[in-house]
């Protein structure tokens, strides 16, 4: 799970950056207002709080938002206030192991050995056999 930040970049218009974002289920994105005048990115003008319940002022950031799809898809977006600046974020497949790559067998990426420090473990206190 990571947490991604999508910087609203001042211009006319502004813009998001990176865009698109790609990112992985139960990731999350939040956005950072690097501009002098508000933003409010939401899905669509007519959800405008579908994400946050108030633009994100300047010099400020948004909470972030969770990316939990069922299957990879596209997601785009609009800032309500200034509806000519879009973004993308694509959410991919899920990462393969720890850290995205592919997880390895046992402690330290190496084969786990039997008993105790590698060595087969021998029955009854003290390594004798119990009676």
């Amino acid at each position: 799970m990571s947490i991604f930040r999508i910087q609203i970049k001042a211009g006319t218009p502004a813009v998001f950056d990176p865009n698109p974002q790609t990112a992985h289920p139960n990731d999350s994105v939040f956005w950072y207002n690097g501009d002098k005048v508000a933003h409010w990115p939401a899905p669509s003008a007519a959800q405008k709080t579908a994400w946050m319940d108030y633009q994100i002022a300047p010099d400020s950031e948004s909470s972030a938002i969770a990316l939990n799809p069922p299957a990879p898809y596209t997601l785009k977006y609009i800032c309500v206030l200034h509806p000519g600046e879009t973004g993308v974020i694509k959410v991919v497949g899920k990462k393969k192991g720890a850290y995205g790559k592919k997880t390895k067998k046992g402690a330290y990426g190496k084969k786990t050995k039997k008993g105790v420090y590698g060595k087969n473990t021998k029955k009854g206190p003290f390594g004798k056999i119990t009676r």
